[in-house]
């Protein structure tokens, strides 16, 4: 994922970084979830959103949150599927 960032301008980097923060201090409270997004994709992995077309896939590892990958809908699903 971090080539994928490197992709963005620091704007977008920020943006990213501010939700990443804020799916980790919610996770596990789902009353807290509201704005992020945040939903099972399937056993084990989860995508929040970033806006209405960035979404951001991240596993739930002992003792974090471990970010995957970024992308729309469609990269997504290609990427669940490799997993």
């Amino acid at each position: 994922m971090l080539a994928q960032l490197r992709s963005f301008d620091k704007e977008q980097r920020r943006e990213i970084g501010g939700l990443i923060e804020k799916v980790r201090l919610s996770f596990g409270h789902p009353h807290l979830h509201g704005g992020t997004g945040v939903r099972a994709l399937k056993s084990g992995v989860y995508e929040c959103r970033l806006d209405l077309r960035q979404r951001l896939v991240f596993t739930l590892e002992p003792g974090s949150l471990y970010f995957h990958f970024i992308g729309n809908h469609n990269e997504v699903s290609r990427f669940l599927k490799n997993l």
